[in-house]
């Protein structure tokens, strides 16, 4: 017997619609789904991912796949944040390099002399490489991080940057770049402060606002011990207890990415293989009241990929009751 020796079985979203119209009997098996139909069908397939994101997925499942790790870099005094590419300002990234300054540079200066244009350290497993067009925050000698954009491909030595330095900055200050800024994200796992050293500190995270406003003392200096996440429509909002008084520190995050649209039925679909089934069958049932057509088979056949679904990645809890403790 000869097997194929491949797992790469994927689905487009246009397959995914022609499955569902197929199982709702209104196309026979390879045949044209209309234009219209289509349109309508990718716009309830857009919709139900929207739903399923987070853990959404009928029971606590954790979306591994979707799970993304953020740094949010912190400004003297400020207490609140927004992430998001909707967000004013250049804040926090995935995947984020960081390097020094290896030359005293004065204020006004465009050309930066760096010690590295790659960085295989701050994600152990991986290699963070400086680009054209990269976000980069450079630390000041005043205190500050300037934040702009890296202008050309950078040497190993230097980097042009476009808009130039507001304040010197001595030699051995941080640089750090990321490519892009993070996407709103429904749900957070995880927080630390993290320090110049990478030692962290465990944040407790708050998401219901009266845990935060309980908080007798909100508005002195130091480091943060608690945040509150709020996801709001455009940018989830990150507020800390503290005034923060040291920039080299950073809170670094483990989220949940929120799921990706899909712009045309050409896309493939961004779930793993056990989930395209779901998402036929939850396409269908979206469809139904367009089509007229909703049985007791096909509701059944809902049910089970809905209960297969749910056990996928059950959570797995951190906590346990031990009797006569």
């Amino acid at each position: 017997m000869t097997t194929s020796l491949s797992w790469n079985f994927s689905m487009t979203a246009a397959q995914i619609i022609q499955a569902a119209y197929e199982d709702l009997l209104v196309v026979v098996p390879g045949g044209t789904v209309a234009t219209a139909d289509s349109t309508m069908a990718l716009q309830r397939l857009n919709m139900i991912v929207k739903q399923l994101q987070g853990d959404t997925d009928f029971a606590p499942g954790v979306k591994v796949w979707t799970r993304q790790r953020l740094t949010l870099f912190l400004e003297i005094g400020r207490q609140s944040y927004l992430v998001g590419p909707a967000a004013t300002d250049a804040r926090c990234g995935a995947n984020v390099g960081r390097t020094t300054i290896s030359a005293n540079e004065a204020a006004g200066q465009t050309v930066i002399s760096i010690t590295s244009n790659i960085d295989n350290e701050t994600h152990q497993g991986s290699t963070v490489t400086m680009t054209n067009g990269d976000i980069v925050g450079i630390s000041l000698d005043n205190g500050t991080i300037d934040w702009t954009t890296i202008s050309g491909t950078p040497s190993s030595s230097s980097m042009t940057i476009s808009v130039a330095l507001t304040n010197a900055s001595a030699a051995g200050k941080y640089i750090w770049w990321f490519s892009g800024r993070a996407q709103r994200f429904p749900l957070i796992e995880y927080a630390v402060l993290r320090n110049s050293s990478r030692s962290d500190t465990p944040l407790d995270i708050y998401t219901q606002v009266q845990q935060y406003e309980a908080q007798a003392s909100k508005f002195g200096d130091g480091d943060p011990t608690c945040i509150l996440v709020e996801p709001l429509r455009l940018n989830t909002r990150i507020t800390l207890n503290f005034q923060p008084d040291d920039i080299s520190k950073q809170i670094y995050m483990t989220v949940l990415y929120p799921a990706e649209d899909y712009d045309a039925t050409s896309d493939d679909i961004a779930f793993p293989q056990e989930y395209f089934r779901l998402l036929s069958w939850e396409l269908a049932l979206a469809l139904s009241p367009s089509v007229g057509r909703w049985t007791q088979q096909m509701q059944t056949n809902l049910n089970d990929a809905r209960m297969r679904a749910k056990s996928l990645n059950p959570e797995k809890s951190i906590m346990y009751f031990q009797p006569n403790a």
